[in-house]
């Protein structure tokens, strides 16, 4: 029999840790879209950061900043968790966003490592100095509300 169940905060918050690939749900022209996202959960701070390239979504969240960031962990159709983060968009700039990007860059590939995974291939831009050119748009959903579920099969 399978139940699904309240994810207790401190499982909510070690899903969030021990992954760096979510979904952001965001408006744009009223219509809802998600898109897979590549994260580091900023414990500490109680943010998700992020970035990306000037576009569809970074126009879309400077208009609307309320969003919605999922992560899961799947292992099968009667053993799962989920997390959902409710937050606020806010685009960093300067040093600060520099200072966040190696941050991102830094606690993905930690959180890489303790899964034995592959490195992304765009984590080594991140290493050297980046020339504001260069620089992605950077950005931290702060968290308003974390809400997860879970399902464990006790056949």
């Amino acid at each position: 029999m399978s139940m699904i169940a309240d994810l207790e905060p401190v499982k909510c918050t070690g899903l969030l840790v021990d992954n760096y690939v979510g979904h952001l749900a965001y408006i744009a022209d009223n219509e809802p879209h998600v898109v897979p996202s590549t994260y580091f959960f900023d414990e500490d701070r109680k943010c998700i950061l992020c970035f990306a390239s000037n576009g569809h979504r970074i126009n879309a969240l400077r208009k609307s900043n309320k969003v919605s960031f999922q992560v899961d962990s799947i292992e099968s159709f009667r053993h799962w968790q989920s997390v959902q983060v409710h937050g606020t968009f806010e685009e960093l700039t300067g040093d600060f966003a520099k200072q966040c990007l190696k941050r991102f860059a830094d606690g993905v590939q930690r959180t890489i490592d303790h899964k034995n995974a592959e490195r992304p291939h765009f984590l080594s831009h991140f290493s050297g100095k980046l020339q504001e050119a260069e620089m992605p748009v950077v950005y931290r959903i702060a968290v308003t509300k974390i809400i997860g579920k879970s399902v464990e099969d006790f056949t």
